[in-house]
């Protein structure tokens, strides 16, 4: 099948058209055929839709890319998370296009990784950027940590910031931060990055330091398993993926991957295998329709 875009807005839309249908467990017999509708009818089912309901991005780089920008919570700055044509978030377009709870990525490059405290430092002051946004607009932003609080937001009008750790490596070797973490507000942590850490290897990494987890990283599932923060296996090679799924007391998630099967030898996907083990235990697989890397591979 040829990958174009009226075929991925085609999916994209019949797909949240059957979630919706599934969400308002209608006794409706009607049916319709989404992928006859024209482009303009798609995209007017594709707002109602997200109107009408919740949606998550498991996935939003604002607070490092922010903090590139040397943004600080003065009033010169403040604007950005209102309203800017840089980056691929804010609260004008977040409205507009219906997304109701972005996780802010608490993203930590792996070059951290080398420094004495592993990046907790950084992870601390994006932690706190997320809470100041929040509290600089609270009648347009708010931090939530639990799914009700997601849904009062949403009725309020509000965009809720739920939070995810974007490489582990800032609980270093001491697993009393997993929950200071958790008591922080962040929700989901990505076991590692581009390079193998101290909990797990990489699927950018060549090295396979560990051959999957290591052994504090298992101690660090059980641990995230215990306090309730969500195992995010995107990034995570092969083996680490493996060893998390053998591990996990409860289910995990993929919070921004794609499938190799469209993108051969790039292990940064997931292959159908890890898919299929995935929706054994899956809360959450967030397909990533990534246009340049399919562009890249296949020109």
């Amino acid at each position: 099948m040829q990958l174009t875009l009226r075929n991925l807005l085609g999916l994209r839309f019949t797909l949240a058209a059957i979630a919706a249908i599934v969400c308002s467990c209608s006794t409706s017999n009607e049916s319709r055929d989404y992928t006859k509708l024209s482009d303009a009818d798609l995209h007017r089912v594709a707002d109602s839709l997200a109107q009408t309901y919740i949606i998550t991005d498991s996935h939003v780089d604002l607070p490092y890319r922010l903090k590139v920008k040397h943004f600080r919570l003065e009033k010169e700055y403040l604007g950005i998370p209102i309203s800017t044509t840089e980056g691929d978030f804010d609260f004008e377009r977040a409205k507009k296009g219906g997304l109701d709870a972005p996780f802010m990525s608490i993203y930590i490059p792996s070059s951290y990784q080398k420094h004495p405290d592993f990046g907790k430092e950084l992870a601390d002051s994006l932690i706190n950027m997320i809470n100041g946004i929040a509290a600089a607009y609270p009648d347009k932003f708010s931090v939530a940590i639990t799914p009700q609080q997601i849904e009062d937001n949403s009725k309020a009008g509000k965009i809720s910031l739920p939070m995810g750790m974007e490489n582990g490596a800032p609980i270093g070797n001491d697993l009393a931060n997993v929950k200071y973490f958790y008591d922080r507000g962040i929700r989901y942590i990505t076991l590692t990055h581009g390079k193998d850490n101290q909990i797990c290897d990489s699927s950018y990494d060549s090295l396979n330091t560990w051959n999957g987890l290591s052994p504090f990283g298992e101690k660090v599932v059980a641990e995230m398993n215990r306090v309730g923060i969500m195992v995010d296996i995107s990034h995570v090679s092969d083996s680490a993926f493996y060893d998390v799924i053998k591990m996990t007391k409860v289910p995990v998630i993929a919070s921004h991957s794609s499938c190799r099967f469209f993108t051969p030898g790039f292990q940064r996907n997931m292959s159908d295998d890890m898919i299929k083990a995935l929706g054994k235990t899956v809360v959450l697989f967030k397909l990533i329709l990534e246009l340049r890397f399919w562009i890249l591979l296949h020109e």
